[in-house]
């Protein structure tokens, strides 16, 4: 598959976002600002793990660096992460076993008690600093008073992606909440037309926005279903993308304000 030029808005584009009954999102970096809140909870949670280990040597007798434990972490992460959460544990797991392999990789010891309170305060850091993208909760407005369905398609854990949607407030809006860990498949595996079969509406029906080319837009295209491709650095436009068998248009907005003032008023 391959991103070609983009091109102005055409009036086919109109038609597609009025058409669509139903919009599926990506949660994370397309409604809210993911990476930030986890950021900081990750800071908090090895700040934690250097604070109460700060008489920890390794053999060579240097003491730890926050620096050292944020490498090994992002790389724990990395290969955690690549398997798209499919396996049904929950986000509470996941982190412990992270967290579990930081320690491990600079020998040290690691209570029960500890352990839970690491993960109390990952937690409590990144609900403190979850924060919804600019225009987000005007685009579903909109889209609902449009008479539109909408749906989250989320890689993550089902327990983690609850709290989200519940914390941002964003319950009100959406039909369905539809994660990779509860279905056990990746987007780039087929999750798109799982989702369709879920909700029970044809490619054709629905439109999808997402921030990620490889993991939304990509298998989207893939499953036949339209896309809007949220790239916040990019100045918007739609371009066209080679596909086996044909092409299929893309839109692409760089604010999810613009994408609402894309969306057609309801014909009475």
């Amino acid at each position: 598959m391959i991103r070609l030029k983009m091109q102005a808005h055409n009036s086919a584009t109109s038609e597609r976002l009025k058409n669509a009954t139903w919009y599926f999102f990506d949660l994370d970096d397309t409604l809210h600002e993911f990476r930030k809140a986890s950021s900081a909870a990750v800071d908090a949670t090895l700040r934690l793990i250097l604070q109460s280990h700060a008489r920890h040597q390794r053999s060579s007798g240097e003491p730890l660096t926050i620096a050292e434990l944020k490498a090994e972490y992002f790389k724990i992460l990395k290969i955690g992460t690549s398997a798209a959460f499919v396996d049904g544990k929950t986000s509470h797991e996941y982190r412990a076993e992270r967290i579990q392999g930081v320690m491990n990789a600079f020998g040290i010891d690691c209570t029960e008690q500890q352990m839970q309170a690491l993960l109390d305060t990952y937690e409590t850091a990144i609900t403190r600093n979850l924060q919804l993208k600019e225009g987000a909760i005007p685009l579903l407005q909109t889209l609902k008073q449009r008479g539109k369905s909408i749906a989250i398609i989320t890689e993550g854990p089902q327990d983690s992606q609850e709290r989200t949607v519940a914390a941002l407030g964003l319950e009100p809006y959406f039909d369905r909440l539809i994660t990779t860990n509860k279905l056990g498949v990746a987007k780039i595996d087929g999750l798109f037309g799982k989702a369709l079969d879920m909700v029970g509406v044809k490619s054709k029906e629905v439109v999808v926005v997402g921030d990620s080319w490889d993991r939304d837009i990509v298998p989207a295209v893939k499953a036949g279903i339209k896309c809007v491709w949220f790239a916040e650095k990019d100045e918007g436009g739609e371009g066209l993308v080679a596909v086996k068998g044909g092409e299929s248009r893309v839109i692409l907005v760089n604010s999810l304000g613009r994408l609402q003032s894309m969306i057609p008023e309801a014909q009475n």
